[in-house]
């Protein structure tokens, strides 16, 4: 008897856009939990709804960071993290302009987010001039 064939799985990593969703809703959950009792009861109603989206393993590390006193997630501002002010390393900046995976800081161990300013522009490929011989 041969045994059956496990189903086929997709991907186990997941593409820039669910990693750009999970960190978003990490610094969402941030922003909502350090207002803490201040925060608008419209705000605390998205806490659970949040939380639901954020795979566990990922939600664990992003608490127990919350617990020591630290934020979950902070953001690169000048190639600086914001938590802890060491500065992070060339290749993890670039891997946060195309994510495939979340990025740590290697000094304080918070999640890694590009600033909004400055996130990079979209660059196309250059246009070869018309005088180039085809």
């Amino acid at each position: 008897m041969t045994p059956a064939t496990p189903p086929v799985r997709q991907s186990l990593r997941p593409n820039h856009a669910t990693m750009n969703f999970i960190i978003d809703d990490l610094f969402a959950l941030q922003q909502i939990l350090l207002r803490g009792e201040s925060a608008p009861a419209a705000r605390k109603a998205l806490i659970q709804p949040l939380r639901d989206r954020v795979p566990p393993a990922i939600l664990a590390h992003f608490h127990r960071s919350l617990a020591c006193g630290r934020r979950g997630v902070s953001l690169v501002r000048h190639e600086v993290c914001s938590e802890c002010h060491i500065r992070v390393a060339r290749a993890t900046i670039h891997s946060l302009a195309r994510p495939t995976e979340l990025q740590r800081c290697e000094s304080c161990g918070t999640f890694l987010m590009p600033a909004p300013e400055e996130m990079p522009e979209a660059v196309s490929a250059p246009t070869p001039p018309a005088c180039w011989p085809t």
